[in-house]
């Protein structure tokens, strides 16, 4: 088990390079839209609720909530991906510069319409959702266009994050050239993962999948299990994928970290006074996780702040992201 020492003035000097360093995000961006209303009545023509749309609101999803992330901490964030060209890409390029988040490594796809998840909200309670999507691979255009875009922003970078939501932007050829240049260029990288790339994922800095996802990783049956089992998976997916360091999220059982070196196991109790929506903490958890690690943080420090992050964001219904001050102060560090 890994001995936490917590050490304040170390910790604001790591949040204190934030401001100076940049992180990669590819991967793929989509729009969050809630539907914000009430329910008065059910519908006479079938058994569902009626809801009263009061409000709309959007929000970044997927790695562009990664990058939101990461600009919010301090973070100078590349993102590199693809949306349609159509109203709901326009709109997504909107916030992410409303954000002050760069969106020059966005290419405009003729071909595929911008991903958006639409969540009908009635008294803070999700009803229902609806996705429209293409989930297919990229087109040999929209590839070379990823794979140019990383090849400029590489040497700005002192990290990479992969966000990988399964629609297309992500496949095992890019993960595995990515990889092969971070490696040699001894640049960390972190990815959080979908499970039908989990081959690829060899020799990454650290992945972060969830309970589930690392479940289908090492070919189990998910179910919610002990913390001995827990450690049981993450050692198997450690020695499998060949990796430093394994981050794996429990969701209100907070994170479980594994460390290659002296095979070091840490269960990081959730510090969530509230858990009202997970959607996004895994967002937030790499980001963090990433930010940190990339400024001299060790893996426990790194984890340690991702996990408080985590706790502050489930506490908000939909995608949110938190400051470095919030982050410290949850820590209990002024």
């Amino acid at each position: 088990m890994g001995q936490l020492t917590i050490i304040p003035e170390k910790i604001k000097k790591i949040v204190k390079k934030f401001n100076d360093t940049s992180i990669i995000v590819v991967g793929d961006i989509m729009l969050d839209e809630y539907l914000w209303g009430d329910v008065r009545r059910i519908s006479p023509e079938a058994p569902v609720p009626v809801v009263h749309v009061e409000s709309v609101s959007r929000r970044l999803g997927g790695a562009a909530n990664v990058v939101q992330n990461l600009q919010k901490l301090g973070i100078k964030p590349l993102l590199i991906s693809v949306c349609g060209k159509d109203e709901n890409g326009k709109n997504l390029i909107s916030i992410l510069e409303e954000q002050r988040c760069c969106s020059e490594g966005i290419h405009i796809s003729a071909y595929r319409p911008t991903t958006i998840k639409t969540r009908i909200v009635a008294r803070n309670q999700q009803v229902v959702r609806a996705d429209r999507e293409l989930v297919e691979d990229l087109n040999e255009q929209e590839r070379e266009h990823i794979w140019a875009r990383f090849e400029e922003f590489f040497e700005r970078a002192q990290g990479v994050i992969i966000s990988d939501y399964g629609k297309g932007v992500i496949s095992q050829p890019l993960i595995k050239h990515i990889l092969e240049k971070c490696i040699t260029n001894q640049k960390f990288v972190a990815i959080d993962p979908k499970e039908r790339h989990f081959d690829a994922f060899k020799k990454a800095s650290v992945i972060t999948p969830n309970l589930r996802e690392a479940h289908v990783m090492a070919g189990l049956t998910y179910r919610n299990c002990s913390d001995e089992e827990v450690e049981q998976l993450g050692w198997k997916l450690m020695d499998q994928l060949e990796l430093p360091y394994l981050l794996i999220t429990l969701s209100e059982r907070g994170l479980a970290l594994f460390e290659r070196q002296n095979r070091l196991f840490t269960h990081l109790p959730t510090v969530a006074r509230k858990v009202f929506d997970v959607t996004g903490a895994g967002d937030t958890v790499i980001s963090v996780f990433s930010a940190a690690f990339t400024c001299g943080a060790t893996p426990l420090e790194a984890a340690f702040l991702a996990n408080h992050a985590a706790g502050l964001t489930v506490a908000e219904l939909g995608t949110a992201s938190v400051d470095p001050q919030a982050i410290l102060a949850d820590c209990g560090i002024l």
